[in-house]
């Protein structure tokens, strides 16, 4: 199984190419180990695939099209100098949290947010008790499914301050 990341890795313009990481996602241990002096970790138990998934496209892209938000726990854009910002993986599908709800789309459905490194970050924990209070609007009838993703994304940017959060376009 393991602790799934991608990894975005900033090329020229707005373009990266993305990467593959089989335990990158465990406890975000990639804003350790990625540096310019070791790009992909590959001396770690956290090591990135260096070859590319996929090359020159936005982080939009991504999110849209590569990013599994039920199967990656942790998402990673590296800037030009190996510098990595992390993102907890967000993913609004409400079948564990809904009986009224029985799939979800994984791709392209849900919100990254910024890591802030050194903090209680408690995202994770939040997240999950909104999407059951969520998820029980939408058994009730209160919510369409529509409306409970469209609240789970003001959640999240209200909640987030000044985190940078990233949203499918």
């Amino acid at each position: 199984m393991g602790h799934r990341a991608l990894v975005a890795y900033r090329r020229a313009g707005d373009r990266h190419d993305l990467h593959r990481s089989q335990w990158g996602g465990a406890d975000f241990a990639l804003l350790e180990h990625l540096s310019a002096a070791t790009p992909y970790a590959l001396d770690t138990p956290y090591a990135v695939d260096p070859e590319p998934v996929a090359t020159a496209v936005s982080i939009p892209e991504i999110v849209d099209h590569h990013l599994d938000f039920l199967r990656h726990e942790a998402f990673y854009r590296v800037d030009r100098d190996c510098e990595p910002t992390a993102f907890h993986v967000c993913w609004f599908g409400l079948e564990l949290d809904a009986e009224s709800v029985a799939r979800s789309e994984t791709v392209g459905h849900g919100a990254l947010v910024e890591v802030v490194p050194g903090t209680a970050d408690y995202v994770r924990g939040w997240f999950r008790g909104t999407k059951a209070v969520v998820g029980d609007l939408v058994d009730r009838g209160t919510l369409t499914r529509r409306e409970a993703t469209n609240l789970l994304a003001a959640r999240i940017e209200a909640w987030s301050g000044d985190r940078e959060v990233v949203d499918p376009p």
